[in-house]
């Protein structure tokens, strides 16, 4: 098994901090990645090698629906 590393930055949510995991391959480490930064956005790292970021942004939750995409009533 290889060992990924989940980065947080300082945010409003909490203090910068690093999860170190062991996953079998990259699909189950994303699903790790996914479940432990459900709240916060964060990087994963395979090694020295920035893999992706998992982002958790309220502003895209609460964004309105663009009036091109909105149903006639």
């Amino acid at each position: 098994m290889k060992i990924y590393t989940l980065r947080f930055s300082e945010d409003a949510e909490g203090v910068a901090r690093r999860i170190e995991f062991k996953a079998e391959d990259l699909t189950t480490a994303l699903i790790i990645a996914h479940r432990e930064a459900a709240r916060r956005t964060a990087e994963l790292w395979d090694g020295a090698r920035k893999l992706c970021t998992v982002r958790r942004e309220a502003a895209a939750i609460e964004a309105p629906v663009p009036s091109h995409h909105r149903q006639a009533a």
